[in-house]
Formats: C-alpha cells, structure tokens, sequence
C-alpha cells in the first residue's frame, strides 16, 4: 500500500455564488463542504474572504495568496498576497 498527497501543486478560488473552483475537482468538492457559507458563524462583510478562512483552518497546509476586491476584479488589478 502507497499513500501519496501532496499541496503546493492545489489551488481554489472563491466564487461569487458560494461556491469553489480548483484545480482539483476532489478539492473543489471538500472546500464545498468545509468552507462553504452555510458554515460561516454570524454575519461577514466579505462572504469570500470568510470562505477563504475557514479553509485555511480546516486545511492548515494551504494559505491565501492572493485577494482581489470587488473593484480589482472588474479591472483586472490585484489587491496583493496576503498571508493566513
């Protein structure tokens, strides 16, 4: 038996939806599960950014790096990396 995992190949993106888009359809499917809205506790004046956090915690190897405001989105510039 062989066990291989491995993370700095794996990336996610927020959506606006609620949702997760990854490289890896396994991922996308559990960042959908343990980070999705229905998990974040109380209210949040960003729903991405709670997402986002919620999945470093629950997968501690994975860090943000980047985020993009509403405003960057729309122009294409990025808010800069950001550490968890």
């Amino acid at each position: 038996m062989s066990v291989k995992i491995e993370w700095k190949i794996f990336t996610a993106e927020t959506q606006s939806d609620g949702t997760w888009k990854s490289n890896s359809p396994s991922l996308a499917e559990l960042l959908n599960v343990i980070a999705s809205p229905a998990k974040i506790k109380g209210p949040t004046q960003d729903l991405e950014y709670s997402m986002a956090q919620l999945a470093v915690k629950g997968l501690p190897y994975f860090k943000i790096t980047e985020v993009t405001s509403e405003n960057a989105r729309a122009s294409g510039n990025e808010i800069g990396p950001l550490q968890a």
